[in-house]
């Protein structure tokens, strides 16, 4: 009775274990409950030597609490082993504890490991128990066991056959749903459906192969049972998505979406919700299914393609959520609830600014029902001299306002791009431009010279007074950066130099408002370096916008350290009043220590600032600097900001020690400014040493937020753990980030 009771408790434990031999949970159970009550049955006959290696072995994989109940099954092996003749009930309560640990082991080193072990040592078992059977019992057994090999063989051939004959349909089914998403791509909404039908035809063909009745036995097999499953599921999953994807496609044409004539169709635009909602739930109930259907016990020929498409719905998941936010969101950004209005902020990285350049021109959009109109525009010495007059207030942000207020940005416009943070930065245009005689700002759009050579790309060359040649995609980001104020030089006015500004401004964006845009894949696709790069952006004061804005990359916002994660940013803000920093290029180079086991992390930063402006030769607008400088013409002064979570413990300049101001904090991280000279044609090497702690852990993950420059720095970035740690195999010390704004990456690390 004892070894009966025992038996039936292995069996319910067994059965909670959680083990998924063919992923269908009533039958997992079972086999649990079959494998524990068997073991626990034949423990009661084993010799107490096969015991005692399975209780050794138990405890040698086990973790964590796993190691109490390996402990003590190991105990009662031993205990087993004190009497001369062997206890069948002590034996059933090892072999019945035994089990439970082996059930429930972590994986190990590899998928499986564990499974084999358990595996060979439940056999050590099995067998010791079979040798004390007598001949007959022995016969019946080994009978037993080769009628349910023979039945499991039976059972998986079917599954097998289906499985290669469903290939070809499922190729073609899979090639004809790529087409489709190429053609939807190019707008070519009736292709898209025809292959898509062609998809779903093909698939639904391989679900019926597949979940046939002659293949149901092969759900009793362990493991063959959920390559079965995973097949059927696939095969559905798939058949769905495009059965779906070809009844709403039809209604899906991105080209009706197009900018024409000064207007996009807001009625075409709200035509679209349906559909691509519709569209995003069937993705999304697919990539469910795909989930439920992965397991590391599936082989290569279904654990491939279903990896590939469950990345690739991914991808399209990715574009069906943006989409259907888009619909949703895109109607009130362009005026469907009300007229917006958007101011337009001109930078210009010649002189630089902590967001990208200081605002040489503006002008002020009014959007309504879809269409733009291009309500003023002119240098921003408008506003400059508006102010003088107006005294405008500014109430925020606290960190602007107390980081900034000595350079009186309500005073001098052009320099409220300061801050690094373009959401703060918008609202600082918001607050100032009604007061300076402007309408109120829904929202503010920055871009420089890049950004507009890529606007030109749609408008066509430009001509713009005071310049010979026409402004074009190719000519226009070195004219406006460089060859403007090399041009202007018979001129010296200042305003002269301005209005090159505001009539490239103003001549593109007339051209752009009654004119027409590609589709928004094409307009995407050309303005994606500019907007990651962080030389277009665009941000409002609706809560409601803001989420489109931000998956669509062009908020702005400064990078936030998390609690497992660093940041660095430097940036450099002309102190000179001159259009020099056309000429200076950046190098950063991070060299850091980083402790996994207590988060400690030593940085070591050198900022290299080359100006390559001459001495003589170039305009004084250019070269010179700001009356009662001081400074020889050529020198580029500037105000050097660096932003880290960490504490700034030394800094030098050339190998001489240098003052920083004291950490500000700012945009959630701490600012370290001083003010460098670089001289005409020379470099000024700056070291800054950075100490700290973030979350302790085996991965560091570092944030670079690069400033748009006139010229795009160049960084590398290092990072090494302190001894007793390595880099996980793979894994680079080194990463050279590549020109976007704000970039991430992470390294991982192993004892």
């Amino acid at each position: 009775m004892i070894v009966a009771a025992l038996v039936v408790a292995a069996a319910v434990g067994s059965a909670t274990a959680g083990c998924h031999p063919t992923a269908s949970s009533t039958l997992d159970r079972v086999y649990g409950a079959l494998l524990g009550a068997l073991v626990a049955w034949a423990a009661a006959r084993a010799d107490r030597a096969s015991l005692l290696v399975m209780t050794t072995v138990g405890v040698l994989l086990s973790r964590s609490w796993l190691l109490v109940p390996a402990g003590a099954a190991l105990v009662l092996a031993f205990v087993a082993v004190i009497p001369r003749r062997r206890n069948g009930w002590l034996g059933c309560l090892t072999g019945a504890m035994a089990i439970q640990v082996l059930l429930r082991w972590p994986p190990a080193v590899f998928h499986g490991l564990t499974a084999l072990v358990a595996g060979l040592v439940v056999a050590l078992v099995l067998i010791s128990a079979w040798t004390g059977l007598s001949v007959p019992h022995r016969r019946w057994v080994v009978r037993s066991a080769v009628a349910l090999s023979g039945l499991a063989v039976v059972f998986s051939i079917p599954v097998a056959v289906t499985g290669l004959t469903s290939k070809d349909a499922v190729d073609r089914g899979t090639t004809a749903a790529r087409a489709a998403l190429d053609e939807v791509d190019t707008d070519d909404a009736p292709g898209a459906v025809t292959d898509l039908e062609v998809a779903s035809a093909d698939l639904a063909t391989a679900r019926r192969r597949t979940s046939s009745w002659w293949t149901a036995g092969g759900a009793l097999v362990p493991v063959v049972a959920q390559q079965r499953r995973a097949m059927i599921e696939v095969t559905r999953a798939g058949r769905d998505l495009t059965a779906a994807a070809a009844t709403e496609a039809g209604s899906i044409n991105f080209h009706d979406l197009a900018y024409h004539d000064g207007r996009i169709d807001l009625t075409s635009i709200q035509a679209l919700s349906r559909p691509v909602e519709a569209l995003d739930a069937q993705i999304a109930t697919t990539q469910a299914l795909i989930a439920r259907s992965r397991s590391a016990w599936l082989v290569s020929p279904i654990a491939d393609p279903l990896g590939r498409f469950g990345s690739e719905l991914a991808k399209a998941r990715r574009s069906a959520d943006l989409a259907s936010l888009a619909v949703k969101d895109a109607p009130s950004l362009l005026g469907g609830s009300g007229v917006r209005h958007y101011f337009v902020a001109f930078m210009t990285p010649s002189e630089s600014r902590g967001l990208d350049g200081f605002i040489g021109a503006f002008a002020e959009l009014t959007v309504d029902q879809g269409r733009v109109t291009l309500a003023r525009s002119g240098p921003v010495t408008q506003l400059v001299a508006a102010a003088s007059q107006r005294s405008p207030k500014l109430e925020g942000p606290a960190d602007y306002l107390y980081r900034y207020s000595n350079f009186l940005p309500q005073d001098n416009f052009e320099d409220v791009t300061y801050s690094p943070d373009f959401p703060t930065v918008e609202d600082v245009i918001a607050q100032l431009y009604p007061q300076l005689g402007g309408d109120h700002i829904d929202g503010v759009l920055a871009l420089d010279p890049y950004a507009l050579a890529a606007l030109l790309q749609f408008t066509g060359p430009i001509s713009v007074s005071g310049f010979a040649s026409q402004l074009t995609s190719a000519n226009a980001a070195e004219v406006l950066l460089r060859g403007q104020y090399l041009t202007a030089s018979s001129n010296p006015a200042e305003d002269a130099r301005h209005d090159l500004l505001q009539e490239a401004l103003s001549v593109a964006f007339a051209k752009l408002a009654s004119g027409s845009l590609p589709a928004p894949k094409d307009l995407a696709a050309a303005l994606d370096p500019e907007v990651r790069q962080g030389r277009l952006l665009f941000w409002t004061q609706h809560p409601s916008d803001q989420p489109l804005l931000s998956r669509l990359g062009l908020q702005g916002a400064f990078p936030q350290p998390g609690k497992t994660s660093d940041v660095l940013a430097v940036t450099v803000s002309n102190s000179g009043n001159n259009k020099i920093d056309g000429y200076l290029h950046e190098r950063l180079s991070d060299r850091m220590t980083y402790d996994p086991a207590d988060g400690h992390v030593e940085d070591d930063v050198t900022i290299a600032l080359a100006n390559d402006a001459p001495s003589s030769g170039l305009p004084s607008y250019v070269i010179g600097s700001y009356p009662g400088s001081g400074l020889p013409p050529g020198t580029n002064y500037t105000w050097l900001s660096v932003y880290s979570p960490l504490a700034l413990t030394g800094a030098t300049s050339d190998g001489r020690t240098m003052a920083f101001a004291a950490g500000i904090p700012e945009v959630g991280l701490l600012a370290y400014s001083a003010y460098v000279t670089v001289p005409a044609m020379s470099t000024v090497s700056i070291q800054v040493e950075l100490d700290g702690d973030i979350a302790a852990g085996s991965v560091y993950r570092d944030t670079i937020r690069l400033q748009p420059l006139a010229n795009p720095s160049t960084v590398d970035v290092s990072v090494a753990p302190i001894p007793g740690w390595r880099p996980v195999h793979g894994s680079q010390a080194s990463w050279v980030p590549g020109p976007d704004e704000v970039q991430t990456h992470s390294w991982a690390f192993t004892r």
